[in-house]
């Protein structure tokens, strides 16, 4: 197998190290970078879109977005691997096979969209409420089976899937069909920044600050971090509140709070991994509520500063967390679960301290040099597999 491995990454991303996905694309291809590899990206800019409904553009503009980059650069450059972020780059994998059937193509997934959907539908029965017009609802009904083939689609072409969790990898296996051998589960990390030093020891005054970042979006579970909040602010009024996400949603998540939890709640907009970095050292709880998670990289940036996170038992999150060792896992959607585990926390500084170093501890074994060599390393087996 070649030492130096060809690599064409395409995410419909901007290339923004502070974001989510697009985050884990950019600090992939430096880690592989960082091994020697030979890596090229196409990001958002050069896809390009016209159709700005987003399930419009992705059903009519995406599939054929990624197909139409993927042929130009097959035909600049020769490569072993084309690495496509989302479902949506199955054209992009047909186009591979016919063009250069040695490259490999593999599906990389921050979510199986089929596995959120399913996971999310009992949830938006119970809290979820649509405020579009009928129209609009209508629409998106009609759109959802075809949005659909899209994942069935990538399930069959893509020459390997991976996918951040033990859970994403359990779908694409069981329910779509797909060759355990075929699904690499490679877990994300934190900055290296945040694991160049020592996280700051847990004080008094980091147990009293809770910490949540995240979008005002249902699949986070913000009204069961809000409900949580408001039972914490009954229960222990010397505690403080910090809740990053867009600066457009405060009032959104105001308006889940009573008015002793407002009256303890900072919200901060989004901000650099480094500003965000402070904020965990400042910070002694991190609230994780999500109904689900492809894998969650904020969880593991609050472990990686020693803060004791109360997560929801899914994504990244139930591989990594060892309950009540390293953090906490709670049933996905338990609000009274998720103060409890935060109650006992703060009135037990002996067993934060402890649970503090041992999540930093743990953090420390997911690097994204780690990705990039099990990354690699499934790259190789993909590689061989096909030559067989």
């Amino acid at each position: 197998m070649r030492s130096t491995l060809r690599v064409l990454m395409m995410s419909d991303t901007p290339a923004d190290p502070n974001r989510g996905a697009a985050g884990t694309e950019v600090r992939t291809i430096l880690a592989l970078r960082a091994m020697g590899h030979d890596v090229d990206a196409i990001w958002s800019d050069t896809l390009g879109r016209r159709i700005q409904h987003g399930n419009l553009h992705i059903l009519l503009e995406q599939p054929k977005a990624y197909e139409r980059a993927v042929v130009a650069a097959l035909r600049r450059k020769e490569y072993d691997v084309v690495h496509v972020n989302q479902p949506h780059g199955f054209r992009a994998a047909r186009a591979v096979h016919r063009i250069s059937p040695k490259t490999v193509f593999i599906h990389r997934s921050h979510g199986f969209e089929l596995n959120v959907e399913e996971t999310l539908r009992p949830w938006i029965e119970k809290f979820g409420s649509d405020e579009r017009n009928a129209l609009r609802r209508a629409a998106t009904r009609a759109l959802a089976p075809l949005l659909r083939r899209h994942s069935q689609a990538i399930a069959r072409e893509a020459d390997g899937h991976v996918v951040s969790s033990s859970i994403d990898a359990a779908f694409l296996h069981e329910r779509m069909g797909v060759p355990r051998e075929k699904i690499a589960t490679i877990p994300q990390a934190a900055p290296d920044s945040f694991l160049e030093t020592t996280a700051p020891p847990m004080t008094a005054q980091r147990l009293r600050r809770v910490l949540n970042v995240g979008q005002f979006a249902f699949v986070k579970g913000p009204m069961i971090a809000a409900a949580a909040m408001n039972e914490l602010a009954a229960a222990q009024p010397d505690l403080r509140f910090t809740w990053v996400c867009d600066r457009a949603s405060e009032a959104s998540i105001r308006a889940l709070l009573t008015a002793e939890a407002n009256a303890m709640l900072e919200v901060v907009p989004w901000t650099t991994q480094e500003a965000l970095r402070d904020l965990y050292d400042a910070h002694g709880v991190f609230l994780f509520p999500s109904f689900f998670e492809g894998f969650g990289k904020a969880f593991l940036e609050a472990m990686s500063r020693g803060l004791c996170v109360v997560a929801s038992d899914a994504g990244g999150m139930h591989d990594v967390i060892t309950s009540g060792t390293d953090g906490v896992l709670v049933p996905p959607g338990d609000a009274n679960a998720v103060a409890d585990s935060v109650l006992a926390i703060v009135r037990d500084p002996a067993h934060a301290s402890a649970m503090s170093a041992a999540a930093a501890l743990t953090a420390r074994r997911y690097t994204w040099g780690r990705v990039a060599r099990e990354l690699t390393a499934f790259y190789e087996n993909r590689l061989s597999a096909m030559r067989r």
